[in-house]
This record gives structure tokens, sequence and C-alpha cells, in this order.
């Protein structure tokens, strides 16, 4: 499978995108257009991550899937099937696609043979030329991909010490806007209109967990399918899908501090400040779920 999903759905329609975008406003509580253009892109990029601890728990971290030569050249994405948006059983439950190339991993290099000390230089100069940048030392899958090849090095081999690379944030597969980002971390990619969104919770026993105010954030979308699906991304004491929502930033990366601008004039305490940067980028929204054993980030991804 290529990665067709890493450009905006050629079925969404401009109505259609334009009906998840207000959608999404509502979910974060100001117009997507406060994150750039009218849906948020701007000439900015977003990307949706998955991390946490359950990579770990689960050693996916450092499933050989993600760095097979395919997988981080871009031809083809990676479907491990363990990863969900919502607990197995939920109605709402969607598998997730991810791209390993746009993926982020930490890599160590010190324990590789001698016969690999070229491979294991370039590796070294690498992470030493991401710690001044966005991810901190961590590498995107593209590049250790590159690395690898010029070297002949399959990562994939049981050969090779089992912590040279550990899988950090898995990029889910998407196009660059906020939309598309945004529509990536809530399983809606492939909901090209109305009639193909999920059932949502409606049904499942995490339905009781979607409280009157996760619904009263989304109460101004129009399109009941689409406001009870968003309804279960909107729980923010939820102990599967958390919802943390964070205020814009402005172009450097900073706080925007005119929120009176906005006609609801949310107060300063809706909003977590904490911008993550040493994670890399700017967060615009992250769900906690399992009680924090996975996070679904949505960055602004400023390299």
């Amino acid at each position: 499978m290529t990665l067709e999903s890493s450009t905006s759905p050629p079925g969404r329609s401009v109505e259609w995108a334009a009906t998840l975008a207000q959608a999404f406003g509502e979910v974060l509580g100001r117009p997507l257009a406060e994150y750039g253009n009218e849906y948020g892109d701007g000439g900015a990029r977003y990307g949706a991550y998955y991390g946490g601890n359950f990579l770990d728990e689960a050693e996916l971290d450092h499933d050989p899937v993600w760095v097979g030569r395919a997988a981080l050249a871009g031809e083809e994405t990676v479907g491990p099937g363990q990863l969900l948006l919502t607990p197995p059983g939920d109605a709402a439950e969607t598998e997730l696609v991810f791209d390993a190339g746009r993926s982020l991993f930490w890599v160590d290099p010190r324990e590789l043979p001698d016969t690999l000390a070229a491979f294991a230089a370039d590796l070294a100069a690498a992470v030493a030329e991401s710690e001044g940048g966005q991810w901190r030392g961590a590498l995107l899958g593209a590049d250790l991909g590159l690395i690898a090849g010029r070297h002949g090095v399959d990562l994939a081999s049981a050969d090779l010490p089992r912590e040279l690379w550990t899988l950090w944030q898995a990029r889910i597969a998407s196009g660059d806007t906020l939309l598309d980002a945004l529509c990536a971390a809530t399983g809606l990619t492939a909901a090209t209109s109305p009639e193909l969104v999920p059932a949502g919770l409606g049904g499942s026993a995490s339905a009781d967990e979607v409280g009157e105010v996760a619904h009263e954030l989304v109460a101004g979308v129009a399109d009941p399918a689409l406001r009870d699906y968003l309804a279960a991304f909107c729980e923010e004491e939820s102990h599967d899908l958390a919802l943390v929502r964070f205020a814009p930033a402005d172009a450097d990366g900073d706080q925007d501090d005119h929120q009176d601008d906005h006609e609801d004039d949310q107060d300063d305490e809706d909003y977590d400040e904490d911008y993550d940067e040493s994670q890399g980028g700017t967060v615009v929204v992250r769900w906690d779920g399992a009680v924090d054993q996975y996070e679904v980030t949505v960055r602004r991804v400023i390299a």
C-alpha cells in the first residue's frame, strides 16, 4: 500500500472540509483560522503523532515493521493493528495507519560493532545535528533510512543491538494541513462525506463516560453524526481518551496573547500552557488515552 493518505483525500469536498473545520473549531474552542488561514495551514505544516508508555509496554517501539526500507522511504504505510484511538470493543474503534518515514526515533549507535564504525559515525553526526532543531536529538525515519541505505545496513536485522533505534513518536499518515492532522488524530481521514462518519460511542459501554460538558463543547456542530462522534473526543476527565486543549501560538511558537479577540473569550484556565517544546513542535491539542498510557498529539511541524 502506497502513502496515498499523505495527501488530502480526493473525495473530500469543499463543503465537507468546511463542515469538518467548523466542527474542529468547536473542539479546540476557537476557529481553525486562528491557527493560520481558513483551514489552519497558512504555510505551516501539522502532524498527528502517537506516543507514550504503551509503545514500550507492548514492545512496539522496537518492532522491525517500523524500519523496513519501503516503510522508511514512504513507499508503504505501517499498520501494527494494536494501536487504536479508543479501547477495543468501542463502536468508534479505529485502527491507525502510520507513516514511518515521518515518525521519530531515538538512536543510540554506541553499541554497534567496529565493522559498522562508519555507519555509527554518520548516525552520531545526524543525532548531534538534530539536537539544535525541533526534535531535540530524535531522527526522522526517512533520515534514518537514508543513512542505513548509504551503508547497506538492514535496520530490521536481529543482528543489530536492540537499542540501536527506538520508536518515540509514530506519525499517523495524513496530509500536512491542520485539518488533515485533526482528521488523522480522530480517525476521520477516510470520512470524506457525512455518510462515512463512524458510528461513535453511542452504542458502546464507554458511552456513559461522554458527559454533558463534552456534548456541550460540540453542541454547535450542525451535522448530527459528526457531533455525536466528536463528543467522545471532548471529555477532559475520560479514562479512555481525555482531551487537553492548547491556546494557539504565533509564528515564533509563543502563546497567543490575543484571546480577547475571540468572541467567546475563553478563560486562560481552559487551555494548557505547556507547549512541551522539549518534545518538539508547538502543540495544538492532545488526547491522553487509557489514563496516560498513550498520547495522540497534533503539533505544528516547524522543521
